[in-house]
């Protein structure tokens, strides 16, 4: 059993890694699981977690100028995140992670996808392998941390391009990029305290791939920006067996206009028009047992898809976002956690300058993880 302020930030560890486990995964621009660090903060010497998210995505667009049916809607995935930590001496810890910080998909009505330049069928996804490092020493009542790491990335684009109304051509290109973080932290265990601050830099890429083109794979290529992005935690015990905790976050999606794929027939080109993103978040966890420990929290992410002088959207279909996170995570024994959650979104209902119309959508997803330490 851990005792005194140990188990307080214990407890602490445990809600605020069952609240990154149940956050509103597809976020704003191309974001999916986003990045976290947070096991880095494990009070365990050696620690190892993997967790899987299920997100299911409702929201359908239409376009009256092209009939009345849905001419496009965002097709559901899966993340996953796994990490291991270890201290390699009493102020020093690192953490190796693979995640999947960016991704997106996209299901277009063929034809409305050759009458409007499109692709029929568009699929982002991406690795994160990346190191992560601390080092602290003592402030005050508590500890200041350095932070640093460095990443390899992976970014994957496919689509079908139309040729017809009624036929596509595949397009697959792929690359990879180094990026890099930097940040402080500062805890408090007596009192569950800790603040955390990280920058995580922007990671350029040359994807290459090939396009089918007249019935034979001709070379094709974009060059693509992945934004930087930096995120401010806090949480604090505030009575016996109850945490709060919050966060805001700031993406540089305004470096993503648009997506261009060179090929011999000419640029592939999706107009993406964003503008930067902001995601607050609030929640609190309470203890029930030293064996169970559940969270709640809302969340608000700021639509992403730019507006004009007169506030209507000139292209995309993000609008602002408000979700509800509940989660648990019960402690079967010493060293092994298991922990899950739920979260729901609203999406708004909106319009754009391209005649595209949207009732109010929804997101759901659902995570589980297990950690063991020791």
């Amino acid at each position: 059993m851990v005792h005194g302020h140990k188990r307080i930030f214990a407890f602490a560890t445990v809600a605020a890694l069952v609240a990154t486990g149940t956050g509103t995964a597809h976020g704003g621009g191309l974001e999916a699981n986003g990045y976290n660090w947070d096991l880095l903060f494990d009070p365990a010497t050696f620690t190892g977690k993997g967790t899987i998210t299920h997100v299911i995505i409702n929201h359908d667009i239409t376009n009256t100028g092209y009939g009345t049916g849905t001419v496009a809607t965002s097709s559901n995935r899966d993340y996953y995140n796994f990490a291991g930590k270890g201290d390699l001496l009493d102020n020093s810890s690192c953490l190796v992670s693979v995640q999947n910080p960016w991704g997106s998909g996209t299901d277009r009505d063929i034809t409305y996808a050759a009458l409007t330049g499109q692709s029929a069928r568009e699929r982002i996804t991406s690795t994160d392998l990346g190191l992560t490092c601390s080092y602290g020493f003592s402030m005050g009542a508590g500890t200041l941390s350095i932070i640093g790491g460095i990443s390899g990335q992976q970014l994957n684009y496919e689509g079908d391009v139309p040729v017809t109304l009624t036929t596509t051509q595949p397009v697959s290109i792929s690359g990879t990029g180094i990026g890099w973080r930097a940040g402080l932290a500062y805890e408090v265990p007596e009192i569950a305290l800790r603040v955390s601050a990280i920058y995580n830099a922007a990671i350029d890429y040359n994807l290459s791939g090939t396009a089918n083109l007249a019935g034979f794979a001709a070379p094709a290529n974009a060059d693509v920006t992945t934004p930087q992005t930096f995120e401010i935690k806090a949480q604090t015990g505030v009575a016996p067996g109850w945490l709060a905790l919050g966060s805001v976050k700031w993406v540089d999606w305004s470096v993503v206009d648009q997506l261009s794929v060179d090929t011999l027939g000419g640029p592939l080109t999706t107009v993406l028009g964003y503008e930067d993103g902001w995601t607050v978040t609030a929640g609190v966890g309470h203890q029930l047992t030293e064996e169970l420990t559940v969270l709640g929290s809302l969340t608000w992410d700021k639509g992403t898809s730019r507006r004009n002088a007169a506030n209507v959207l000139e292209n995309g279909t993000q609008t602002d976002r408000w979700g509800l996170s509940v989660g648990g995570a019960y402690k079967p024994s010493q060293n092994v956690e298991i922990s899950g959650g739920v979260s729901y979104s609203l999406i708004g209902a909106g319009s754009n300058l391209q005649g595209e119309t949207w009732d109010t959508g929804n997101v759901l997803a659902i995570s589980g993880s297990i950690k063991a330490s020791f």
